[in-house]
């Protein structure tokens, strides 16, 4: 097993990048690097210098390289596709300009899914002809990616998604074609719908390419659900958590990789609100270490 571990600034509560309250983009990358990692994620588009030229040096003073990036779109519509495909050739020709190696694609939230998250009985699934074109729409996005950019898509699992629970998971695996999309496991976003993380894996790491490490708290993911919070009224209540104190068997986790040989990049993410306190780099360092506490990270 050789795991090398990032971070991504969705770990200080990056998701749009004009929301006033982010931190700036050099401190993230300032406490990412200080807590150890030897990675990051772009984060969302136009939150880091989106010029490889600028990027390529903060990066390297750093001694940090860049991971990947995500595209989050409702692919289930054709409309939706086409401006996943617009933003995939801008991320796209950023990361492989600045080094990075995957694409994460993620099916957008409905309305109906996110406040269902984690909750099947609840959870209305897409009719088939939207299925069908969220199908070709990662394949669409993919080929940008891989034929286009060089770079490995890998699809990413997502609570308050469509591709949620693990009957919509091996759905999606069995419609997508094994060389062109690749798998991405969120082990926080298995925990959060349900699923074991590890096992998972187990059966499908011919198939993962790049990992999403996060945890979760067993009682606020409980009270969560309790409450029929929706998925990011969730994270508002601080349902993830430092790795090590959820969950999550990372331990078992690592032994698996072991087992199927797994041989890449891993990063931690903790979804948060932003925050201009010291609190993201604390936890970041904190999950970093139990990493190397169980041997997956060096």
């Amino acid at each position: 097993m050789q795991v090398r571990i990032a971070n991504a600034p969705a770990s200080w509560g990056i998701e749009d990048p004009e929301d006033g309250a982010n931190p700036p983009w050099q401190d993230v990358l300032d406490q990412v690097a200080a807590a150890g990692y030897a990675g990051v994620e772009l984060g969302p588009l136009g939150y880091l210098p989106t010029d490889a030229t600028a990027l390529r040096p903060e990066l390297a003073r750093r001694e940090l390289e860049l991971v990947a990036g995500f595209l989050f779109s409702p692919l289930h519509t054709r409309e939706g596709v086409a401006r996943a495909l617009e933003s995939a050739r801008r991320v796209c020709g950023l990361l492989a300009d600045a080094g990075g190696r995957y694409l994460v694609i993620i099916q957008g939230f409905t309305a109906e899914r996110e406040a269902a998250a984690g909750r099947p009985d609840a959870a209305a699934a897409l009719a088939e002809p939207e299925w069908r074109t969220m199908i070709e729409g990662v394949h669409a996005v993919a080929r940008v990616a891989s034929e286009d950019h060089g770079l490995t898509a890998c699809f990413h699992p997502h609570a308050g998604t469509a591709v949620e629970f693990d009957f919509e998971i091996e759905q999606l695996i069995l419609d997508t074609d094994p060389e062109l999309v690749s798998l991405c496991i969120d082990t926080g976003h298995c925990a959060y719908a349900g699923l074991d993380p590890v096992a998972l894996y187990a059966e499908h790491s011919a198939r993962v390419a790049y990992l999403h490490l996060k945890d979760v708290s067993r009682a606020r993911l409980g009270a969560a659900l309790a409450s029929g919070l929706g998925f990011e009224e969730a994270v508002a209540h601080g349902v993830f958590c430092r790795l090590g104190e959820g969950v999550v068997d990372f331990a078992a986790l690592r032994a698996a990789l072991d087992e199927g040989g797994f041989a890449g990049w891993a990063t931690v993410e903790q979804d948060t609100l932003p925050t201009d306190s010291a609190a993201p780099g604390d936890d970041a360092a904190a999950s970093l270490a139990h990493l190397r506490q169980v041997g997956l990270a060096a």
